[in-house]
């Protein structure tokens, strides 16, 4: 099989200049990093295109990865929006979810990283808790240093033999979570892949056939030697492994 080729998905905001705004599509390197590594071409996908052009863009590739970024706008849930809800861009999540739902009608594997496991959960019909962080919580807020960004900060104990259990070789992870919201009502289509100790839904996988992962830790962020087995583990779902 030729090397595989796996769409990513961008994050849209503006940067502020002195002579006005302009708007960005940007994707942190980790991530680029993460599927080269893997043995992977990744293949950058602009945020918010229209939902129509969907199908054409995932038939293009062999996986996809659903990357971290802004907030779900909670109207896409049926939620009335609170106070801890930002950076939401309705244009975007509707972009994602026709992704995540042509991915599912083509077969094509999946890996959610942070917002992705948010979006992935939405887009099968799930809910999001808009707020999860507490002062000297296990979620505690993060600081954007990138020291606290790469910081392990608590453990996720996988499901006995969840895809993940065998993906790790370990029944848990010390994870670098940075979300402030999460799952609260997890689809029907997918079962709890892990957990923390406070009971939070930290990772997921879809039931069936599909092969469709989401954690709400940032693999990419960590070194090769830990953020490989997830990207690989994508890798060998698209060759067929």
């Amino acid at each position: 099989m030729t090397t595989p080729l796996v769409g990513l998905t961008t994050w849209r905001g503006r940067l502020e200049t002195d002579t006005g705004s302009d708007l960005l599509h940007s994707l942190a390197d980790h991530y680029v990093t993460a599927v080269v590594d893997s043995g992977m071409v990744p293949i950058m996908f602009a945020a918010g295109q229209s939902p129509r052009d969907a199908g054409r863009l995932v038939a293009m590739v062999d996986g996809l990865v659903l990357t971290g970024g802004g907030d779900v706008d909670p109207a896409v849930y049926g939620s009335t929006r609170d106070q801890a809800t930002y950076g939401d861009d309705p244009a975007v999540d509707e972009f994602e979810i026709a992704l995540v739902r042509e991915a599912r009608a083509l077969g094509k594997p999946v890996l959610a990283i942070c917002r992705g496991l948010q979006l992935l959960n939405v887009a099968l019909g799930g809910t999001l808790n808009q707020e999860v962080t507490s002062e000297g919580g296990l979620h505690a807020p993060v600081q954007g240093d990138p020291v606290s960004l790469n910081q392990r900060r608590h453990e996720v104990r996988f499901e006995p033999g969840s895809v993940l259990a065998e993906v790790y070789g370990s029944n848990e992870l010390s994870v670098n979570t940075l979300h402030h919201q999460g799952v609260e009502h997890l689809a029907d289509d997918l079962v709890v892949e892990g957990r923390t100790s406070d009971g939070l839904i930290e990772a997921a996988r879809c039931r069936g056939a599909w092969w469709a992962v989401g954690v709400q830790w940032h693999p990419e962020r960590l070194d090769a030697g830990h953020h490989k087995p997830l990207f690989t583990a994508l890798r060998h779902a698209i060759e067929g492994g």
